[in-house]
């Protein structure tokens, strides 16, 4: 649609602008930012929207970490056995139970210690995304059930996410070894393809259900 309408947007705007007056520097101005658009979509297009997908990855994974941080932290706040099996990961002290209920930014230090704890816990904790979470809300009573296909691609997910953020998406051997249908991608920028993009999007789903169904399942509201 940019580029269809594009140029008809420009033009418009540089007749109006004439029109009603307005100085040679704004229409110039505003003109510029309108063929700019366009460059930018055509841009996007041919790239395949790699940028944008990369980008709205990146945000739905931050908001799937933050979302179990909160999820995490309302269980400490208001299940007193799941409050207190948390304070037993940490040294004897360090929380107090018997202060118990604790503040929400307490609750959510917790949760985000907590999850670190439960990472160095995880067998190929590197690797294992979706298993480092079985092992935190384990830990608090509740039996996450994943299927292993979503398992397997939350856990490619979440590595892909660390490539892009610490490597600007280029792969290396070693994740080669545990994606060996990316190989093609080795030493080069993973392109995240609507195709990739929805695959990943699945997964997130499938965990954020796997949650809120074992939850569900204790009772808890």
């Amino acid at each position: 649609m940019v580029e269809y309408f594009g140029p008809l947007r420009s033009f418009l705007l540089l007749k109006g602008g004439y029109e009603r007056g307005a100085n040679t520097e704004t229409i110039d101005r505003v003109v510029a930012h309108a063929t700019d658009t366009i460059a930018w979509a055509v841009k996007m297009r041919d790239d395949g929207y790699h940028q944008i997908n990369t980008i709205s990855f990146l945000s739905e994974w931050a908001a799937l970490e933050a979302g179990n941080e909160n999820v995490v932290a309302a269980i400490i706040g208001t299940v007193r056995n799941a409050a207190e099996a948390a304070a037993d990961k940490f040294q004897k002290g360090r929380f107090d139970a018997g202060a118990w209920p604790w503040s929400d930014d307490q609750c959510l230090e917790i949760a985000q210690k907590l999850d670190q704890k439960a990472k160095d816990k995880t067998q190929d904790r590197g690797w294992n995304a979706s298993g480092r979470l079985v092992v935190l809300f384990g830990w608090l009573g509740v039996t996450l059930e994943i299927d292993p296909v979503s398992a397997e691609k939350f856990n490619e997910a979440s590595m892909i996410r660390n490539v892009i953020v610490h490597r600007y998406g280029r792969l290396r051997a070693s994740d080669i070894c545990r994606t060996p249908h990316l190989a093609g991608w080795e030493g080069k920028t993973l392109p995240m393809t609507a195709e990739r993009m929805r695959e990943y999007n699945e997964a997130m789903v499938a965990i954020h259900l796997a949650i809120s169904n074992a939850i569900h399942a204790k009772g808890w509201k």
